[in-house]
Parts: structure tokens; sequence; C-alpha cells
């Protein structure tokens, strides 16, 4: 299970019911924009530029001819690079290092060839140990090298940790230099992103911590660090990794940070990697519980309704998640207006509206009193309004339908849902999913219409004439003809027939031939 890589800077960064949950791996991240880019994106690995001089200046040219002297024409290192970084002459040291890191940085060869080619060299360890050189110029083109190795292949990475660079790494990113300590975060964070056996490994050696440090503390740190610790959380925090964690203080030493993180003002890239990491980490009850101790909850609704997309959506994500813990959670985010956050969403982002109902939906089969508090909300209207827009995507009205049918359910045992649900013109919607081509659509409006007319409560003659005032009774004909025309009972068509034959006996007689 692999993720994006996230590539260095050259220079200043910019820098369903309850089946509904939303539970994803993390992605790797994707590279920051590079003024000079030495790497592309070519599907879901970087590949280093190759085949193209364009760009190139006079020096750059004459840069790269020299490099060609690097490499053997057997692809290995030049035999003055391997001697150099064993020689305990520092300069020869610094000289051959920097060589290394010239040819893995270079724009004309194969990051395949040259990558492979410093593995195969047996000089990991030698660049490894120069992390804890005293020389910074010496530190800065090692963790050059571990970065470039880092984005290179799952067994060329794998070769780099076997070598022993996490620690060094770890050693590293507390650097008083940061262009020392942003490479060796970087490849800290290629370690983790790389695969589930190397995230285990960066876990057990405890190499989040430094991000964890950062994140503490964002003030002291530029907005490239911050924004790289984010990402390092969200790459190694998967659910299955906090599971798995549960049961030592991983939890516990997380989550406190990256909820204070989040309450304090933040760029919307660095907190929208924090919320992913949080909702990555909250499969576990612990988790979700620590997030409500913590006081992140009117944070996330109030990003529910950030104009940046990425943070809007990642906080709405992370909202439908908890919901489905119903409890404190929920009273807590109906209490911090997650009702109006929803609103606005559907109101306002078009982009954001699916994930608004996967939030609505999840209250919906929560406790009556959470419940009653969306069906008395403003949001209930908007919800008939989805479903009744032919205009609207599929699954959003599909989505929008469910919560109705899971309010109306709840009417069996509280009369208000039911005449809230009529008041908010929930015939009409169901009306217009009768009009879908999809049974399944249509198997759950006609399912609402039988509960809001076939259930014994105060409201049952008003709601029969509102459905034959909606046209429904043509509606639920047509369901019924279409379905025996084809010899093949489909459930709403049974559904339809029952209904008609109840309480529109005329209409559910067989046509005349």
């Amino acid at each position: 299970m692999s993720s994006w890589r996230m590539l260095p800077l050259l220079a200043a960064a910019p820098q369903q019911s309850r089946t509904t949950r939303l539970l994803e791996t993390p992605p790797r991240q994707q590279a920051h924009f590079l003024q000079n880019p030495t790497h592309r994106k070519s599907g879901t690995k970087y590949l280093k530029v190759s085949n193209s001089h364009s760009g190139f200046t006079t020096d750059e040219e004459l840069i790269e001819m020299e490099l060609d002297k690097y490499l053997t024409p057997y692809g290995q290192l030049a035999p003055d690079i391997f001697s150099g970084m064993h020689s305990s002459n520092p300069l020869l040291q610094l000289e051959s290092v920097t060589k290394a890191a010239e040819l893995l940085r270079s724009k004309n060869l194969s990051a395949d060839v040259t990558v492979q080619a410093v593995v195969d060299s047996g000089l990991l360890p030698n660049a490894i140990d120069m992390l804890s050189s005293s020389n910074s110029d010496l530190v800065l083109e090692a963790s050059s090298i571990l970065l470039d190795i880092t984005l290179g292949t799952s067994e060329q990475t794998s070769a780099a940790v076997s070598a022993g660079a996490i620690p060094k790494l770890v050693a590293a990113s507390a650097s008083e230099v940061e262009d020392v300590a942003y490479s060796a975060l970087l490849a800290l964070g290629n370690i983790a992103a790389d695969s589930d056996e190397l995230r285990d490994v960066f876990l057990e050696q405890g190499a989040f911590r430094p991000a964890l440090r950062i994140l503490a503390g964002p003030a002291e740190y530029s907005a490239k660090i911050v924004s790289t610790a984010a990402w390092i959380m969200e790459s190694c925090a998967a659910s299955d990794m906090m599971m798995e964690y549960d049961s030592i203080p991983t939890l516990s030493e997380v989550i406190p940070i990256l909820c204070k993180f989040i309450r304090q003002k933040n760029k919307p890239k660095p907190l929208t990697a924090v919320i992913k990491a949080l909702h990555q980490m909250s499969s576990s009850q612990r988790a979700a519980t620590m997030i409500l101790k913590h006081g992140a909850v009117p944070c996330l609704v109030r990003f529910c309704t950030s104009k940046n997309d990425g943070l809007r959506q990642q906080a709405l994500k992370l909202v439908a998640w908890l919901a489905y813990e119903e409890g404190k959670l929920l009273k807590s985010m109906i209490y911090n207006g997650i009702l109006k956050a929803l609103e606005i969403c559907i109101t306002d982002y078009v982009q954001s509206r699916r994930l608004a109902c996967l939030v609505a939906s999840n209250i919906a089969i929560a406790a009556p009193l959470q419940a009653e508090a969306l069906v008395e909300s403003s949001v209930l209207p908007l919800l008939t309004g989805i479903v009744a827009d032919q205009k609207e995507e599929w699954k959003i009205r599909n989505e929008a339908l469910t919560i109705l049918f899971h309010l109306a359910r709840k009417g069996l045992k509280n009369d208000r849902f039911f005449s809230s649900l009529i008041e908010a013109d929930c015939f009409e919607a169901c009306c217009a999913a009768l009009g879908c081509t999809d049974w399944g659509t249509i198997q759950t409006g006609a399912e609402i219409i039988r509960l809001l007319v076939d259930t014994s409560w105060s409201g049952a003659d008003d709601a029969i004439q509102r459905l034959e005032d909606a046209g429904g009774v043509n509606l639920l004909r047509k369901v019924w003809l279409e379905g025996r025309s084809k010899n093949w009972p489909q459930p709403p068509s049974v559904t339809a027939h029952i209904l008609l034959r109840t309480y529109f006996p005329e209409s559910s007689k067989p046509p005349r031939v």
C-alpha cells in the first residue's frame, strides 16, 4: 500500500447509514511546486526528467556533461567517489559526497540509474554516518543523498533503512541548519509513506516524534517545515496503525498535540494534513473520545465551512466519521453548530454536498434526540429539495433520500418526525424518486411513503391527501404497472400495489385491454 511521496524544494517554499464511514489510507503527498524542477510525477512514482536539455544554461550544461564522468560505462559510481567517501581526509570526503549528491540531482541522468548506482556502491552506510558530522556542508550533502534515495523504489528505500538511516535522520531533523532539517524530514516522510512494512519500522523507532515536536510549537519553525511535519503525521497515521498501536501510549502522545495544532491559527495546508491524520486515527473509539476531550470539535465544525476546499472537505470527512460515535461527540458537534454548517455546505459549496449528506446521514441514524435536532433544522427542506432536483447528481440525491428514510423510521416512535417531513415537502421529494429509473431509489421513495401513510398516527389522513395532491397516486400506479409488465415483481412494484389497493383501490385495478 504505497502513497504519494513529497519532493524537496530547491528554493524557498510557498507554501450510508453508518456504513457511509469514510476510511482512507494515506496517499503519498503531492510534491511542492519546484521553481527549477528536477523531478516530475509520472503515474504514482516520481521520475527524474530525462533526455531533455531545454532550459539549461551554459554552466548547467557543463555541469551535466561533467556528471557523466561520475558513472562508469557499466552504471557504477566512479572509483574516485568511492575512495573519497572512504577517505579520512575531510576535504576528499566533502568533494566525493558532493559529487554523489550532484549525480542524484542530475536533470539529464535517469534517477533509476543514479540511485541504484549509489545503493550498489555500498556507500549508504558512509553517507548515513556523515549525518553525524560536525561539518555542516558534509551533513547537508549527505542528507540530500538520503532524500534522493528515499524517492526511489521500495527496495532502494529499504536499503537505506536497513543501513540505519532512520535514527540518523531523526537526529538530523533537529539541525539548526534548516536545509538539513528539511531534507531529513522529507526523507523520514518518504520512508513512512513507502509501504506498510517500512511504516511499521518507522513507528517502532519512534520516527514520528520530530514531526510531533514541530507541530507542538509551530511558531518556532518556517512554513515549509511545519507543512512537512504535518505531511509526515498524515503519512504514518493509517487506521490499521492506530488499531495496532492503541495498546501503547502512541494515541495519548499524538492526539493532544494534533488537537492543539488545529485549535491554533495555522495555514490551511498543514491543517488539512493534520485533520486527515486525526481522521485516519479515529477508527479507534479511544481516539475519538480523545479528540472530544482535547477540544477539537468546535474547530472541526468551523472548518466545515472553510473557503479552502481541501480543508473543508477533510473536516467534513472527519466529522462524518465522528458523528457515527453518537453520544457526547455528536452532542458536542450539534451544540457547536454542525447543522448550520451543513446548511452552508449544501447551499454554498456544491462540491461538499455529498459529504454534508454523509454527516447528516449519521446524525439521522443517531439517538432520537440528535436526529430530532436534524429534522427540526433548516437542513431538512434542503435535503428534500436535493431529492426533488432532477439536475442534482444521482449519488447525492440518493444519499439525501436515504436520510429521509432514516428520519421516517424514527417517526414510528415519534409523530413529530412525520409532521416535520411532510411540512418539508417530503412527499414531493418521494414522488421525484418514484420517477427515477433506479429500482433501489424507487424502493426507498415508496418505503418512505408507506411509513407516512400506512402508520397509525394523528396526521395519517392528511398524509394521504398530501400524497394525492403531489401526484403520488399516478406515480405509484406507474411503478406497479412497470413491474407487472415485466413479470418480475420488484419490491417497489409490490409496495406500490399494496398502497394503491389499501388507500386508492380504483387505481389498483389492471388497465382495460
